[in-house]
């Protein structure tokens, strides 16, 4: 099973790819988690808990693409299920691998 549940933030703008009808949006989402170490979360010097983040990458197609494109900006909150999709690509005699989240549903938070 590929399953993926990932609750964030979007970190950059939401690109549009393809066409209207067979396209999609790409954008980025960051989840934190704090950081433990003995037992106790870690705070900084200011007193604010530290963080572990993870940046994904996530791609969402038809409506779905459409639906986060027209209501949903870079800082918003999202809850995204999805898979894990890898993929690889040549450029300029170079290879390239990617990992993305591929979404099949997202909630609005």
């Amino acid at each position: 099973m590929n399953k993926v549940f990932l609750s964030g933030r979007i970190t950059s703008d939401i690109t549009r790819f393809g066409t209207d009808s067979k396209g999609g949006v790409s954008f980025s989402l960051v989840t934190s988690k704090p950081v433990i170490k003995d037992g106790q979360v870690q705070k900084d010097d200011n007193g604010y808990t530290e963080t572990y983040d993870e940046f994904h990458t996530v791609k969402a197609f038809n409506g779905l693409g459409k639906s986060v494109a027209n209501h949903k900006k870079k800082g918003d909150k999202l809850l995204v299920v999805g898979e894990i999709r890898y993929s690889r690509n040549e450029r300029d005699g170079r290879t390239y691998y990617n990992t993305d989240i591929v979404a099949e549903e997202i909630e609005f938070l």
